[in-house]
């Protein structure tokens, strides 16, 4: 048998309902969703696991208690084992220009986002390349 495992997706935000939001529509695409719900949990939580176990990306909110997406996406990079893992910056801040010349991250999404914004984004990271604008094709 040939089983691939899905592609994991780690959410870091504080909100409970954009968590579990996002969590839901990224396992409805058939991703592995994880979260955590601020950038010290999440920086906890990844560097606990195998690599084998990482994230393939990261849904990153900016403004968070404990440890906001910038302190994470900084500490991050300099951490060898999770340097690869691209991170999306979601921001609900009016200056989303200002949160991406502050942060450089591989994207950034401005909330709140659709469920179509959200896979658009995650596909780009996961699947460079390749337009999946209509979904995989099925051949019989």
């Amino acid at each position: 048998m040939n089983s691939t495992k899905p592609r994991k997706i780690l959410t870091v935000d504080d909100d409970e309902d954009i968590r579990n939001t996002v969590s839901q529509m990224l396992e409805l695409e058939g991703f592995e969703a994880v979260w955590a719900k601020n950038g010290q949990v999440a920086l906890d939580y990844m560097m606990a696991i195998p690599d084998s176990e990482l994230p393939d990306l990261v849904l990153l909110d900016f403004m968070m208690p404990v440890m906001n997406g910038q302190e994470f996406a900084e500490k991050k990079k300099y951490l060898k084992r999770l340097a690869h893992i691209p991170v999306v910056m979601m921001t609900a801040s009016g200056n989303l220009v200002n949160v991406m010349e502050r942060i450089p991250t591989g994207g950034y999404m401005s909330k709140p986002m659709d469920i179509d914004t959200v896979v658009k984004m995650v596909n780009t990271f996961l699947y460079p390349g390749i337009i999946l604008d209509e979904g995989p094709a099925a051949e019989g």
